[in-house]
């Protein structure tokens, strides 16, 4: 192939959205839940990819990244290697990724808080509720709204 101007801009456009590209989300829900579908929409909102496994059961991946029964959610993200449990912010998740914290396995919103992402009218301030890290270490206050 000759390279000419215009395939060299093209490579350089393409490697350059690869580079900003977010990573993909694998989020493991419930068939029938409605707000774990918003949050996936707030995520793509935001520029990720989003691949939606309905499943009635998905302990296991709770199980491999240790989440504590106390933190669980009605839904769970991996990304990048991280699980994200529940309604977690996605600046929340963007920090995680950017620090990449090794100590770190996974960032949790407990519940289904009322003013979260997915839960929260649209337009409405994020409020009343922690996220919290899960390490080796043991839990810890990640963010607060």
């Amino acid at each position: 192939m000759k390279l000419t101007k215009k395939t060299l801009v093209f490579s350089l456009t393409m490697a350059s959205f690869s580079v900003f590209a977010q990573p993909s989300i694998e989020l493991y829900k419930s068939p029938t839940c409605g707000c774990c579908t918003k949050w996936a929409a707030v995520m793509e909102d935001k520029g990720y990819t989003v691949n939606i496994h309905h499943q009635n059961d998905w302990s296991e991946i709770k199980k491999e990244f240790a989440m504590p029964q106390q933190l669980q959610s009605c839904h769970s993200a991996v990304i990048d290697g991280y699980l994200i449990e529940g309604h977690v912010p996605e600046s929340d998740m963007a920090r995680l990724l950017k620090e990449r914290p090794d100590n770190i396995s996974a960032i949790a919103v407990p519940g289904m808080p009322k003013h979260s992402p997915g839960m929260a009218k649209p337009g409405d301030a994020y409020r009343h509720f922690k996220v919290i890290s899960v390490s080796e270490e043991g839990l810890a206050l990640y963010n607060e709204y």
